[in-house]
């Protein structure tokens, strides 16, 4: 305890107090022990307690050590000399020793004095004085110590978090900033220290480049937080430039006044970027880079209901390209993708300001013309089919005709829907093709009631719903060995059912598929069931042979020949089993000859075998029947038919047998109908027969 603190302690007391040190010095005395000794208050720290009593200094010395040892107060047995109040000999002493804070020594002594009776309860009351002083020091200094851990803290939290944060004072002057702050300013906060925030921390609006709202000044004036405004870009000391958001909020003293402010800001560029990278993709199609059917659809309805109110007119273009499978098919999907990438943009540079186009998908574009007649828009699309026909498209040596045929629907304050004008502009697309591709056609109300336009669309809607719901049904038809009589194969036919309940023939739905590029999903469904009915067969106790259909778009997409070849590595039945047909229109007008090859020989090489259908149609027969790897040919059945009545027919079956066997191929004869028919194949020498007369199709293997 100091001289100060022990005078504002024990000078209003009426005891005799002395402050003394362990040495026996006298470091201070209360107002009542001055006046009782004749003493100043703060002594000089010559003074010794020795000189002021008759004591022995040995004892004086052992009792100072006593004292200092004790932690209760003990009596002091000293022998006062005369001082100002005279005879001292009757007082009585009390000595209590403590320990300094912050100070090594252990000590100080503090004696009272009271003439004739023990101080002993008195001085107990200083003791617990005392002891609170004590207690409050040591609170003050826990205290102080807590601040100093949390600002500690707050000072480790500043510098480590992932967010930059700058603190001002109340006139937005630069104080600390941690270093995520530093980083993306670009000032160190040893420069930056003092400046004023703007300096420091530069923001534009990153589309407009004017300067942003100070969000510290504004927070200052408002006294309240704030936040920045959207779009604001960081400019750094070395001209980086980041998106940022922050807010800034406001330190204020316990009365409310501000004394400065929190700045917390983070980057958010890659986010920023991401965002409207999926924005744009949301409404961009990735291949062509032009806006999707989705946007197309959404700001189609917007113009429906400016027309309905009378305010534009518009005009709904439908483009499909003609003959896109040719390319895609042969030259393979990526060409097929740079055909579309190159439409698109030549359709895309004809667009006028206000106008949209599209890709709806596929090789379908949409356009939307704002404030259209009928006849600029028939002008607009001519001029569109000009600009695609004239477009040259070559690969691997190979110029390929493009053209498009295009479909047009009005938009007017009769449009319903969104919907109405896209089905309009796709019905009117559709008559285009129809006759004759390469033209355009504009929809008119009366073709609503077109049944072959309609019926057609419907077809397509129901082809589409039997592939999702599994509404096709696999019938088979037998092929017999004609030496033998045995039914030794079966050819796989493929029926829908309608919602009816009736079954559609492949003849009703195939030509439909094939014109809207169904036919691969169609063959992908079909050939994993046929090869479950082979397994189930065989597990039956019957070991026969199937034939499965496969369209064109098929043999030539790799896609579905991994598909393929993937069921027949799973088959449990030798793959010599499956025999898949392949008619050679398919094979020459709709994939390149070489592509053909290299797909059948692909799944010869996994055992199956591949027949030629419909075999002599076609002018280029012979010629294609050396180059395409087949091992059995069908004789079409337009021959056969009428074989006993036509000569013709007769040399026809006839030459087609011979030639098929000098190639070391089987034959299979169609549309058998008759007993005196099958025997004419016999004496030909024809392998294998079908038709009603040897069975009729049926939905299982018998």
């Amino acid at each position: 305890m100091s001289a100060e603190q022990f005078l504002r302690l024990a000078d209003g007391l009426p005891e005799a107090l002395l402050l003394v040190a362990r040495d026996g010095t006298v470091l201070s005395v209360n107002r009542a022990a001055g006046r009782l000794l004749g003493l100043p208050r703060a002594c000089s720290g010559d003074l010794k307690l020795h000189a002021l009593v008759d004591n022995p200094p040995a004892q004086i010395d052992k009792l100072l050590r006593d004292w200092t040892r004790s932690s209760q107060p003990l009596p002091a047995p000293i022998r006062w000399r005369p001082g100002r109040a005279g005879d001292l000999s009757g007082w009585r002493c009390t000595a209590f020793t403590f320990a300094n804070p912050g100070d090594a020594a252990r000590g100080h002594v503090v004696l009272r004095c009271q003439p004739g009776r023990t101080a002993l309860s008195d001085f107990q009351a200083l003791n617990r004085e005392l002891a609170r002083q004590q207690a409050t020091l040591r609170k003050l200094h826990a205290s102080r110590e807590a601040l100093e851990r949390a600002h500690e803290n707050a000072l480790v939290t500043l510098m480590s978090i992932g967010d930059a944060v700058i603190a001002t004072d109340a006139r937005a002057r630069v104080e600390t900033m941690n270093p995520v702050a530093e980083a993306l300013t670009g000032w160190p906060q040893h420069e930056a220290a003092g400046k004023p925030l703007g300096e420091v921390f530069r923001i534009v609006n990153e589309f407009t480049r004017e300067p942003a709202l100070d969000p510290v000044a504004r927070c200052i004036a408002e006294g309240r937080t704030v936040g920045l405004a959207s779009h604001t870009a960081l400019l750094a000391r070395d001209g980086t430039e980041y998106v940022v958001e922050n807010s800034a909020a406001p330190i204020r003293r316990r009365d409310g006044e501000i004394i400065g402010v929190v700045l917390v800001f983070r980057d958010v560029t890659e986010d920023r970027l991401a965002q409207r990278q999926l924005h744009y993709l949301a409404q961009h199609d990735a291949l062509t880079a032009l806006y999707n059917r989705h946007y197309f659809e959404r700001e189609l309805e917007r113009a429906v209901q400016v027309a309905r109110r009378g305010a534009l007119r518009y005009a709904m273009l439908y483009v499909d390209l003609d003959q896109f499978k040719v390319v895609n098919d042969t030259e393979g999907h990526a060409v097929g993708d740079e055909l579309l990438r190159e439409v698109g943009s030549l359709l895309g540079q004809r667009v006028r300001k206000g106008d949209l186009i599209a890709r709806l998908g596929g090789d379908e574009f949409g356009l939307l013309l704002t404030d259209v007649s009928r006849r600029e828009a028939m002008e607009f699309a001519h001029e569109l089919l000009q600009r695609v026909k004239g477009h040259r498209f070559a690969r691997h040596g190979v110029d390929y005709e493009i053209s498009a045929s295009i479909g047009i629907a009005m938009v007017g304050s009769e449009t319903s829907s969104a919907a109405e004008a896209l089905r309009f502009a796709d019905i009117a697309c559709y008559i285009a093709k129809r006759n004759g591709r390469s033209r355009v056609h504009m929809y008119d109300d009366a073709e609503e009631v077109n049944v072959a336009t309609v019926g057609e669309m419907q077809l397509v809607n129901a082809l589409r719903h039997a592939l999702a719901n599994d509404a096709f049904e696999l019938h088979f038809q037998p092929i017999v060995h004609i030496a033998s009589g045995e039914t030794r194969g079966y050819e796989v036919l493929l029926r829908m059912r309608r919602p009816d309940g009736t079954l559609l023939p492949p003849g009703a739905f195939i030509p439909i598929a094939e014109r809207y590029g169904l036919m691969t999903e169609i063959d992908l469904w079909v050939v994993p069931r046929a090869l479950r009915a082979l397994e189930d067969a065989d597990r039956r106790g019957q070991p026969i042979a199937l034939s499965v259909n496969l369209s064109g778009s098929s043999l030539g997409d790799a896609a579905a020949l991994a598909a393929i070849k993937k069921l027949c590595r799973a088959l449990r039945v030798p793959a010599a089993r499956v025999t898949f047909e392949i008619t050679e229109t398919a094979a020459i007008a709709v994939v390149h000859i070489e592509r053909a090859q290299a797909f059948m020989r692909e799944l010869q090489g996994l055992g199956c075998r591949f027949a030629l259908d419909d075999f002599g149609t076609g002018f280029s027969s012979f010629a294609y029947l050396k180059c395409l790897p087949v091992d059995i040919v069908k004789i079409d059945g337009t021959f056969v038919r009428d074989i006993l009545s036509d000569p013709v027919d007769q040399a026809m079956v006839r030459s087609l047998n011979q030639i098929a066997h000098s190639l070391g191929k089987e034959t299979v004869a169609e549309f058998v109908e008759s007993e005196a028919v099958l025997a004419c194949l016999r004496e030909f020498g024809v392998d294998h027969a079908q038709g009603y007369y040897l069975g009729r199709p049926g939905p299982a293997i018998s």
